[in-house]
């Protein structure tokens, strides 16, 4: 298979109707959780908490007990207000954009997924245990610090706004919230799922620290999971070539390779370069492996001429 067979090269041949699909998983399922809301809004009488979405999906310790298992995601779709809905959202979209970056689409929406899922386990424990108040929970809040603390690993010192005025490094901002939450769930506060928050902040450090990948669970093989987590080749600037004179007394001339060996060559170094991305990020990359992608780039950018 040659480089103008792959995915990324037919990609500049599609329609504008397709760029939908080219979005990143972290937007969809902003997307998604945001026209859930907003179908709560207008399914329940009296706001987002009376719909039956809401109902039938929102965390109860009780139903769950009883079986109705799906109450330990559902929530992650289910909101209570729309500052409730923003701030997740926006969270999601600021940390999460990064990390989708390193980690892939497939494997940054399991990692969302699991967080999610292990933040209500260690609610319903703690309900268990008599812990917190015996209360049901709607909101993405435990999945979101999942992904917040994971960030925070990543880029320690990247600096955000707090309350959109006061610059602060995330290294200091996430365990402040981590302290917030065990200040609440030490005293027992009612209104905020404080232990679901703690728990998608453990599983985000879990996670970093085991160096775990969900999407290599689900993949046949090894080559199979580095092409599905594959990050879209970009283009690069290609600047224009100088022409360099020969060499006097230069008497042989060298013979061009085969278009279809260098191809295939190339293709063989790309798909190394790309399986390294795709496990441990573009900033793993040596300078000879950057190198091999801006050459791909530039074949990709002549073919299309």
């Amino acid at each position: 298979m040659g480089i103008q067979d792959r995915d990324y090269y037919r990609e500049g041949s599609r329609s504008l109707l397709d760029a939908w699909g080219r979005q990143g998983a972290v937007v969809w399922l902003i997307i998604i959780t945001t026209v859930v809301f907003f179908l709560q809004c207008l399914t329940g009488p009296q706001g987002a908490l009376s719909s039956e979405l809401c109902k039938i999906g929102k965390y109860s310790r009780n139903d769950i007990l009883d079986g109705e298992v799906w109450r330990l995601l559902t929530p992650l779709f289910l909101h209570a207000s729309p500052w409730h809905l923003f701030f997740n959202m926006l969270v999601l979209y600021w940390a999460g954009s990064r990390l989708e970056d390193i980690y892939g689409s497939r494997e940054i929406v399991l990692f969302y997924f699991a967080g999610g899922l292990f933040a209500s386990g260690i609610y319903l424990l703690a309900q268990l245990a008599n812990l917190t108040p015996q209360a049901s929970a709607i909101g993405a809040s435990g999945a979101v610090m999942a992904v917040l603390v994971l960030f925070a690993l990543h880029f320690p010192n990247q600096r955000v706004l707090l309350f959109f005025i006061l610059p602060v490094p995330v290294w200091l901002l996430v365990p402040l919230y981590v302290l917030m939450d065990v200040y609440g769930a030490l005293g027992r506060a009612g209104g905020i799922a404080y232990f679901a928050h703690l728990g998608g902040a453990l599983f985000g450090l879990l996670y970093y620290q085991s160096n775990l990948r969900f999407s290599g669970l689900f993949a046949r093989s090894p080559r199979t999971a580095a092409r599905r987590s594959r990050p879209t080749l970009r283009l690069l600037p290609v600047e224009p070539e100088v022409d360099r004179a020969e060499p006097v007394g230069a008497a042989v001339e060298s013979q061009p390779r085969p278009k279809e060996a260098v191809d295939e060559h190339l293709e063989a170094k790309l798909d190394r370069v790309l399986e390294k991305v795709s496990q441990y990020g573009q900033d793993s990359l040596t300078s000879e492996e950057r190198e091999i992608l801006v050459k791909a780039s530039e074949l990709y950018k002549k073919r299309r001429k």
